[in-house]
């Protein structure tokens, strides 16, 4: 692994050798906690997406099951546990009913 640079900015994702390629080893952030992992065994998701037609976004999906591909989207959160993923909700919430 090493440290990447991108223009001015350094990045901290990992590189992983394969082969001749370089190629970026995928890391999880806990979207409550900030904890950041390499395996996500165990850990929870939520998909937020927008409301057709307006700017509200408050379509929440409870994934059972952890989907790396599904992870991967933008409008995913990952968490660690459930109390983290219950906190990232209610907060959520308070804002959505403000």
């Amino acid at each position: 692994m090493s440290l990447t640079s991108i223009g001015k900015q350094e990045s901290m994702t990992p590189i992983v050798q394969f082969g001749e390629r370089e190629v970026p080893a995928m890391n999880f952030l806990c979207s409550g906690c900030g904890k950041c992992e390499k395996n996500a065994l165990g850990w929870r998701m939520v998909i937020e997406l927008d409301k057709p037609g307006t700017e509200i976004r408050n379509t929440f999906f409870l994934v059972d099951e952890w989907d790396e591909k599904k992870a991967a989207d933008p409008n995913a959160h990952s968490f660690c546990s459930l109390q983290c993923e219950e906190q990232y909700l209610a907060v959520r919430h308070r804002q959505l009913v403000a």
